[in-house]
C-alpha cells in the first residue's frame, strides 16, 4: 500500500486550487473572434494532470499533518513538500498481467538485511524508448488485507542520482489482470525519509535500463 493510501485511510483533506490556463500565440489572420474560441478551446485544463498534481499536494500536506507520517521530527519544520518530475503520459501504459502457473515464494532482500516473504504472482511488459522492458509483479505472502494488492518495486537509470538510490514503488489493487502502468504515480519507499525504517530493495529483475523520469525524484532533504 502506498504511504499516500496508508495515511489516507486515516483521515482525509480537502485542497484547493486555483489553475491559471496559459494562452496559445497563434499568428496567420485569424478574425478576433476565430482566436478567442480557439483560445478558450486550447485553455481547457488536461484533467489528469490536475488531478496527479492534487494527489501530490494532499499526500504532501499528509506527510506534514499525519501522526502517523514517516518524516523525522525534526525534518517537518524545513518540510517544503516533496519533488517530482513533471506530470507526463509518455510514462502511461496499458499492459496485461502475464501470471505464472502458480504463484511463487520469493524472499526479498530490505534495507535491514531481513529478508520479506514475497511472491512472485507474474511480470508486465511496456514498449518504450524502442524496446521492451518487464517488471515482475509481486503479492505480500502474509497479506490479510481482503483488497488485492500488487506490488512492483524497481530501479531505473536515474536511481542514485536523481531519484532514490534504493529504487522506488508502483502498487495496484486490482480484480483483473489488465493493469495501468503510471510512472507518475511512483514513490520513494519510507527509507528515503527516515532510515529507522525497514523497505523492500527491488531485485535485479526489476532494474530497467532506461531512464524513468516520472514521480517522485530524490526527497529534497535528504538527497543522494
Amino acid at each position: 500500500m502506498t504511504l499516500f493510501r496508508q495515511l489516507l485511510y486515516r483521515g482525509s483533506f480537502t485542497t484547493v486550487f486555483l489553475y491559471f490556463a496559459v494562452a496559445l500565440v497563434f499568428g496567420g489572420c485569424t478574425s478576433k473572434e476565430g482566436k478567442d474560441d480557439q483560445e478558450n478551446r486550447t485553455a481547457e485544463p488536461d484533467l489528469y494532470v490536475l488531478e496527479v498534481t492534487k494527489d501530490r499536494k494532499e499526500k504532501d500536506l499528509l506527510l506534514l499533518t499525519s501522526d502517523h507520517s514517516p518524516l523525522l521530527p525534526g525534518d517537518k519544520d524545513r518540510f517544503d513538500g516533496l519533488a517530482y518530475y513533471p506530470v507526463s503520459r509518455d510514462y502511461v501504459f496499458e499492459t496485461v498481467i502475464q501470471r505464472h502457473e502458480s504463484p511463487r515464494e520469493f524472499m526479498m532482500n530490505t534495507s535491514k538485511g531481513i529478508p520479506r516473504k514475497m511472491l512472485t504472482i507474474g511480470y508486465v511488459e511496456f514498449d518504450f524508448a524502442g524496446k521492451k522492458n518487464r517488471l515482475e509483479v509481486y503479492a505480500p505472502a502474509d497479506t490479510t488485507n481482503d483488497e488485492p494488492y500488487l506490488f512492483i518495486p524497481f530501479t531505473d537509470a536515474t536511481s542514485g542520482n536523481e531519484t532514490y538510490g534504493g529504487g522506488r514503488y508502483l502498487d495496484f489493487s486490482t480484480e483483473t489482470d489488465s493493469i495501468l502502468l503510471d510512472f507518475n504515480y511512483a514513490y520513494n519507499p519510507y527509507c528515503a525519509y527516515n532510515p529507522g525504517y525497514d523497505c523492500p530493495i527491488p531485485p535485479a529483475e526489476n532494474h530497467l535500463d532506461i531512464a524513468v523520469r516520472a514521480g517522485e525524484k530524490n526527497y529534497p532533504l535528504h538527497a543522494n
